[in-house]
């Protein structure tokens, strides 16, 4: 008997099951307390890594809380007040734990596409609680197409 399949990542399935731990999460929720703002993340096309096309996801972020999240459309990311981009592979790393997001911006590894480092910086604990929730949930990455 097979058990249930862990959401691919940058899907309806998976940016769901991050709302709903980021809502569980007290120390998200004080980290961002003043955070508000939509932020969406965009992963690059790698069909080597199972991601033959480019994923984004969307996320409404309102005083400690999402209050929705969903796959991003082109509006989205065009009025997301923080758009963070990166490679397939570095979001694989990111999502593991095995690299920080903030280690990973500064390096150039995560690009911030749209909106304000300068503004983005009061709120990098929160930043970085964002993507310790990510990390919690049972995620795939695709099989790459043989």
């Amino acid at each position: 008997m097979f058990g249930p399949m862990n959401p691919d990542v940058f899907t309806d399935s998976w940016v769901a099951a991050w709302e709903r731990e980021l809502n569980a999460s007290p120390a998200y929720r004080e980290a961002a307390a003043d955070w508000e703002g939509a932020v969406a993340l965009r992963m690059s096309a790698d069909a080597a890594l199972g991601i033959p096309e480019p994923r984004a996801v969307w996320l409404d972020l309102y005083h400690g809380l999402c209050r929705s999240a969903r796959s991003a459309t082109d509006a989205d990311l065009s009025t997301a007040r923080y758009l963070i981009e990166a490679e397939a592979a570095v979001w694989k790393e990111l999502l593991a734990g095995r690299l920080s997001p903030i280690a990973a911006l500064l390096a150039g590894k995560l690009r911030l596409a749209q909106g304000s480092l300068m503004g983005l910086l009061p709120y990098a604990t929160a930043a970085q609680l964002l993507v310790a929730t990510a990390t919690i949930i049972q995620q795939q990455f695709p099989e790459p197409a043989l």
